[in-house]
């Protein structure tokens, strides 16, 4: 895995994304989900504390923002009611497994995003 800097905002998105992900998930991809969101956890914390960590995720801005990507997450389930909506779906889910095989090609191990 590679450690990149990334602004703070961007990776409590990327951990209520997860949440949403959780929250929505068939069980079969539930466990995956759960490990990738606590080894993302795991790394927060690890750079700026569990008692800042836990203030963020205990707070209205970090629950509005899994609210809307909760809303997100619903409108894109939504995908197959227009052509340009299914198009933009199908493209974003060729992008997925374009990472997947750009993963396996040049670093041998398993991509950690679930798509749902």
């Amino acid at each position: 895995m590679l450690r990149i800097s990334l602004d703070e905002a961007y990776v409590f998105d990327l951990l209520s994304i997860y949440q949403v992900k959780i929250d929505n998930a068939p069980d079969q991809k539930l466990d995956q989900l759960k490990k990738t969101y606590e080894v993302l956890s795991n790394e927060i914390i690890d750079q700026i504390g569990q008692e800042l960590f836990s203030k963020i995720i205990s707070s209205i801005e970090y629950y509005e923002l899994i609210k809307i990507n909760q809303i997100v997450f619903d409108l894109v389930d939504r995908a197959n009611e227009t052509q340009l909506s299914k198009l933009t779906a199908d493209a974003n889910y060729q992008r997925y497994i374009k990472k997947i095989e750009l993963q396996n090609e040049f670093f041998k191990n398993t991509i950690t995003e679930v798509k749902l």
